[in-house]
């Protein structure tokens, strides 16, 4: 099958993000926002996560009945990266091995099968010894090396290869990604991967259904153009959102739920703008079309749609804000992370708050999801991803 043809296949059978996304009043409102503007120079860095166990609050999607529910996971006492994709979940420890477990959907194990097994227990993945960080754009995952080359395997070929289609069979063990080199952070979905440099610029491929990889009509690997000084990036499935180096935040891609921060909502846009009622952000983290920043004082911010409680804003009815408000009920925060549509919070004592509705955690159970709950855990908090939790349990 052709690309062409492909693309408009995949299109057809997505659904459509709503009216909100086609209004002229939403398409002269972006046209005429404020571009991201220029500042200093972005020099992000890698996340510093200190080694810790890994906590899981339930079983992976699909796993079979009698798999095992959650607890502490075997073998992973030294973990400085953890990404659950929903079926499966890859860890990256401090020696730099990466290790899978989980259900193999098209090869999202890195083992290299196609078969829909259930791995109980970690597995190393084979060829790996200099990994910093693993992330996940539905079941792909991708780890970043030491040296800032990327590595993919997984559900979605043409994520793996840089934006070229090879066939429409899953990825079963690690492959470079081409072309993706400097790399220090990524903010993958599933129809497209992002990644930061250590320069502060974007690379993006894939799927460009809303202008997420800027003003293209290629699937293949680019620069996203009208960002340099990014140091932190995430994307909410239709929309990027980075933060840079002067505190600021910028969005591109689809403003049908408000994510680039513009009213009325609707129209897209290639060009990457800055989200307004923003200062002083030190981190980003993306949802399902919903966006989290957290500021130097430690305050927690969401925008976008607030369906199921999302924007912790005690409403679990669909809505949607395009300026950016506080979380309210945190104490002050280090670290957010977000998955579907859930959000997450780490505070300053290692707690871990969430809101939202998505992932269940343990036995905790929410009355509504409308507003942030402290989450159990066996120690501190380190980092979140989805159900899976690397906790302190030497304090």
């Amino acid at each position: 099958m052709r690309r062409g043809v492909w693309l408009r296949t995949l299109v057809a059978g997505i659904v459509m993000l709503g009216a909100a996304g086609c209004g002229s009043e939403g398409d002269r409102a972006v046209m005429a926002a404020p571009a991201c503007p220029d500042g200093p120079s972005g020099r992000p860095q890698p996340a510093r996560v200190p080694p810790g166990a890994v906590w899981a609050g339930g079983p992976h999607t699909t796993a079979p009945a009698d798999a095992w529910g959650g607890g502490m996971v075997p073998g992973w006492t030294d973990v400085v990266s953890v990404s659950d994709s929903g079926f499966s979940t890859a860890a990256v420890r401090a020696d730099g091995t990466v290790w899978t477990y989980g259900v193999n959907y098209k090869g999202s194990l890195g083992h290299g099968s196609q078969a829909r097994d259930h791995l109980a227990e970690p597995r190393r993945v084979a060829g790996i010894t200099d990994a910093r960080s693993v992330h996940h754009g539905g079941s792909t995952f991708f780890v970043v090396r030491a040296d800032g080359s990327v590595l993919a395997w997984g559900s979605e070929n043409i994520l793996v290869n840089a934006g070229r289609r090879d066939g429409y069979a899953g990825v079963t063990r690690p492959r470079p990604v081409p072309r993706a080199g400097g790399v220090v952070s990524m903010g993958p979905d599933s129809l497209t991967a992002f990644a930061l440099r250590s320069d502060g610029r974007v690379l993006g491929w894939g799927v460009n259904l809303t202008d997420v990889l800027g003003n293209t009509n290629s699937t293949r690997l680019t620069r996203v153009k009208g960002v340099s000084n990014a140091v932190g990036l995430a994307s909410t499935g239709s929309a990027v959102v980075v933060a840079t180096a002067d505190g600021r935040v910028c969005a591109w891609g689809s403003n049908a739920h408000g994510v680039l921060g513009i009213t009325p909502r609707g129209g897209q846009s290639g060009r990457p703008v800055q989200v307004r009622g923003l200062k002083d952000i030190v981190q980003v983290a993306g949802g399902h079309h919903v966006a989290y920043a957290l500021d130097r004082d430690g305050t927690v911010w969401a925008w976008g749609r607030g369906v199921s409680g999302t924007l912790g804003d005690g409403v679990t009815a669909e809505h949607h804000t395009a300026r950016p408000v506080k979380v309210p009920g945190l104490p002050a925060v280090r670290r957010i992370s977000a998955h579907q549509f859930t959000g997450y919070a780490i505070d300053t004592d290692g707690g871990l708050w969430s809101w939202g509705s998505g992932v269940t955690l343990g036995d905790h159970t929410r009355a509504t999801g409308a507003a942030p709950e402290r989450v159990p855990l066996p120690g501190p908090a380190l980092d979140v991803s989805a159900r899976h939790v690397i906790v302190d349990t030497g304090r």
